[in-house]
């Protein structure tokens, strides 16, 4: 499993979980236990909606926090 976060424009973040054989629900869990982890560690990090799956090849991801928001 791999875990990319890029830091954006702004002070947002956007967590990428991807690997082979990696299914929605254990990448879904490798996020909230990121969140919590910073959190925990005094990083103001707020997640401001649920965590979404998207396919290989998505264009464009807005992220407030640590989660994709409105399309």
């Amino acid at each position: 499993m791999d875990i990319q976060i890029f830091v954006l424009d702004g002070g947002q973040i956007q967590i990428m979980v991807d690997g082979p054989e990696v299914s929605f629900a254990d990448a879904a869990q490798a996020t909230a236990n990121l969140i919590a982890r910073l959190q925990a560690l005094g990083f103001p990090i707020e997640q401001t909606s649920a965590i979404e799956q998207h396919k290989a090849g998505v264009e464009h991801v807005h992220v407030t926090g640590a989660v994709h928001v409105e399309h």
